[in-house]
């Protein structure tokens, strides 16, 4: 058995990405695409082009490294279909539809918050409906996505087990194209995990080759991360021009953040923050964090924008702050909630 130990900077891949996307959820209320319904009254191309940057690497790499922790499970720890299918759809699948009706349906009612899949007005019963069928989701789109990219790499786990990775990725490949092409399919986010599959596959790829990664010296690992980086800094430019390099450029982009935290992870100075009780937290608790961030940043957006819009770094970095405070908050009174019922089950 490994040392779990060893991988923690996926784990640090992970959190890193997830803090990081709250930030770009408030960075898009300003940029000059229509990303939000609700807008600031003007928008910066240089945020937008930062927005970019971040949209390259962020969602790309979390797929990336649920595929290497899938690797791990099914070659390391043994796991079969079964107890894999029954673990993401708990994580997962239940996840989306627990959250999307205790969380995403009622504030964003309340709040009257307009997003893809729900019009301003909509009701208690609209929103529910299409929460159900997968069309009003919001940031847990990324649950459903997620949860169907992983139930493709079941199928192949016996693949996986005989080491046929070039025909896993001609498999992938070829499923991510069919699905480009010719899925229009709106419900549950099938038709949007075309794009993810390669980068899941990748991740599945690094496990698979984790002996020579890790042995990449690291003077030229510091080179290979700033060259993908390189390529995030293009990536609006060259991903509009056909969805292949869109997927390229995504690909490049989860492969420059788990370069960049293992090249990270030689440096003592910084992996001693792990052992820092906040970081820690967010570490273990990263997808619960990112599961309750889009309402706080609509939210807090409201509130900052008639005073500070004028000031785009000030609204920007005011609402990031603000919403990882609630989400520190909220996430610790849910993890102290479950706990206790834990315990109450178990008649402790």
């Amino acid at each position: 058995m490994e040392n779990k130990r060893r991988f923690e900077y996926i784990t640090d891949a992970k959190t890193a990405a997830v803090v990081l996307v709250v930030l770009l959820h408030c960075m898009l209320f300003y940029a000059t695409e229509d990303y939000y319904s609700e807008r600031a009254s003007y928008s910066s191309s240089l945020v937008e082009y930062l927005c970019n940057i971040l949209n390259s690497s962020l969602v790309s790499s979390l797929v990336c490294c649920s595929g290497f922790l899938f690797a791990h499970g099914v070659l390391a720890r043994g796991k079969t279909a079964g107890a894999l299918i029954k673990s993401r759809t708990s994580r997962l699948l239940l996840r989306y539809y627990l959250y999307g009706t205790l969380w995403l349906v009622p504030l964003y009612t309340l709040f009257d918050i307009s997003c893809w899949g729900r019009e301003y007005g909509a009701s208690w019963l609209e929103s529910y409906k299409y929460m159900a069928l997968g069309v009003f989701s919001d940031h847990l789109w990324f649950l459903l996505m997620l949860y169907w990219v992983s139930l493709v790499f079941v199928l192949m786990i016996p693949l996986l087990r005989k080491d046929h990775l070039v025909i896993m990725g001609v498999i992938t490949l070829g499923l991510a194209v069919v699905i480009e092409l010719f899925c229009t399919f709106e419900y549950f986010k099938i038709s949007q995990i075309s794009t993810y599959l390669p980068c899941f596959f990748i991740g599945v790829c690094f496990y698979r080759f984790r002996d020579k990664l890790e042995g990449i010296p690291t003077k030229p690992l510091w080179v290979l991360t700033g060259c993908f980086f390189i390529t995030t800094l293009f990536y609006q430019r060259m991903s509009d021009v056909h969805f292949s390099l869109y997927w390229l450029f995504k690909a490049f982009g989860a492969v420059f953040m788990v370069l960049l935290f293992l090249a990270l992870d030689r440096i003592p100075s910084l992996t001693k923050l792990r052992e820092v009780r906040v970081v820690r937290f967010a570490r273990k608790h990263s997808l619960t964090l990112y599961l309750l961030n889009c309402p706080f940043i609509y939210i807090y957006f409201r509130i900052l924008a008639p005073m500070v819009e004028d000031n785009i770094i000030i609204c920007v970095l005011a609402n990031f702050v603000l919403s990882m405070i609630s989400l520190f908050v909220m996430t610790w009174l849910i993890e102290t909630c479950k706990a206790k019922a834990i315990r109450v089950i178990k008649h402790e």
